[in-house]
């Protein structure tokens, strides 16, 4: 989402710009830290829909209820919530004042009671489209990102024009890798030139590898808004993937030009500078964005992960021990810092680490991957084969758990399912070295020096090329979603 600066504080000028209906306000901006592993600022949206009617009752109810909302926008929550029940205690089935006192309980941390008022509102009247803009928030703080789909799609469903729910239910999609479907969602649109989602089409084709796809859209967003620092920042991935350098540094310092004191912008462009290998403006741009925000757990996962990327062991490690700080029990920070323990041979923290993450969030491959290693540094191989087989199981498309799973196999002397494994995360990472190396040593062992060569050569290229990681199992974090 593109943002415009006054006073050194972010004003958004994305969805809720382009498609501001009257009678809405956005309240309750929930600290990073208190969410959940989208790491998203959840806004509750309270649009104000009354039914039409032209009776003097009928006015009295919407001067009330729009008197109540005003109390909340200016966060006079006990009188509102009087309001409120003064309301639902002459009309108990009043739809929009039930949606109201919903928006006070989610703002209270209440979310049980948030959520059974929000679906009582919608039982009474199931058009209500702020009552399920409402629920779709609050499944996506609650973790039910289905939920959250099932809501925005229904919003959409009464509301076709309603750019901020197709511009969040396709930012959803797309950090759930279900890519065209974002992408037809947006162009089946009405709204599908809005220059919200011309960035998040081509943050869906730059997903795919269409690089040109992707810069064809990028470039309409900047056509339209040229202070549109995502599009910037995506035009540098596309030149990235191009291998024009100087491109990429162009379009970077475009974006960072925009940034002024406003962290999330920094923190943006710092990972794109880390994803496309930029990683001294990543560390100090990540730098620059904790003293203005010293507080936030993400930006400390993120300097970890460039610390990595030097190698810096324990510049990584206590970065990331400060994210679990800030957010105890975060199971991406626990898996950043197993990680980075089983880099320096401390197995047994690192191994509680990362049991801990997949109990918190069994959806993070990288933590069965890791404990997989793990164990076969431990000489646990059978153990091993049971954790990688999970994890290819899971996730049939993670290229490093059927390399691991290889090499573990042919400690077995298993070379059927060595040789499956091999040659399938080959062609899910034909980039990935150890995948060819452990290929090769398969190869020779199977008395075939011809194919054993073949895949030597492959590492060698590979080990020599510019753009090559020196560190293939260094992580990057992915950035907080952004609805």
């Amino acid at each position: 989402m593109a943002f415009a600066f006054k006073k050194n504080r972010p004003i958004k000028t994305g969805p809720q710009a382009e498609n501001i209906r009257p009678r809405s306000l956005l309240l309750n901006k929930t600290p990073l830290s208190t969410l959940n592993k989208f790491g998203l600022a959840a806004v509750i949206l309270l649009p104000l829909f009354i039914s039409p009617g032209a009776g003097a009752q009928n006015n009295t109810l919407i001067d009330r209820l729009e008197k109540a909302a005003t109390l909340i926008r200016d966060k006079r929550i006990d009188e509102a919530e009087r309001q409120l029940n003064s309301i639902l205690k002459a009309a108990p089935k009043e739809p929009q004042a039930l949606n109201l006192l919903g928006t006070i309980r989610a703002s209270q941390g209440r979310l049980a009671e948030a959520e059974a008022l929000f679906t009582r509102a919608i039982s009474i009247d199931d058009k209500l489209v702020g009552a399920h803009m409402n629920l779709a928030y609050l499944y996506l703080l609650k973790g039910a990102p289905e939920k959250t789909i099932d809501e925005l799609k229904r919003v959409l469903s009464l509301d076709a024009n309603n750019t901020e729910a197709l511009y969040k239910l396709s930012r959803l999609l797309l950090s759930h890798d279900r890519v065209d479907e974002c992408i037809d969602f947006i162009e089946k649109s009405p709204q599908a030139e809005a220059v919200a989602l011309l960035i998040v089409l081509g943050d869906a084709y730059l997903r795919k590898g269409d690089a040109d796809r992707a810069e064809a859209k990028y470039l309409q967003a900047v056509v339209r808004q040229p202070a549109a620092a995502d599009a910037l920042l995506g035009l540098a991935q596309v030149s990235r993937m191009k291998e024009d350098v100087v491109g990429a540094q162009g379009y970077l310092s475009r974006a960072k030009g925009l940034a002024g004191n406003s962290p999330d912008l920094i923190y943006r462009f710092a990972m794109t500078a880390l994803r496309i290998g930029f990683y001294d403006e990543a560390r100090s741009s990540l730098e620059e964005a904790i003293k203005l925000w010293p507080g936030e757990p993400a930006y400390f996962l993120a300097l970890g992960a460039t610390w990595l990327k030097k190698p810096d062991l324990i510049e990584a490690e206590q970065a990331f021990r400060r994210a679990l700080q800030l957010q105890p029990g975060s199971p991406q920070g626990q898996m950043y810092l197993g990680y980075t323990l089983l880099k320096q041979k401390k197995l047994a923290e690192a191994r509680e680490l990362l049991e801990k993450s997949l109990k918190s969030d069994p959806n993070i491959p990288e933590s069965y991957y890791y404990l997989g290693l793990i164990a076969q540094e431990q000489n646990e191989d059978a153990r091993a084969v049971e954790i990688l087989e999970t994890a290819a199981r899971k996730f049939p498309s993670f290229a490093n758990a059927r390399v691991a799973l290889g090499s573990a196999y042919m400690k077995l002397r298993n070379y059927p399912r060595a040789k499956e494994e091999l040659e399938l995360a080959v062609k899910l990472n034909p980039d990935e070295p150890k995948a060819h190396y452990n290929l090769a040593m398969l190869y020779a062992r199977l008395k075939d020096p011809k194919r054993a060569q073949e895949q030597m050569r492959i590492v060698e290229r590979l080990k020599n090329s510019a753009g090559q990681e020196k560190e293939t199992d260094a992580l990057t974090p992915s950035p907080p979603n952004p609805l």
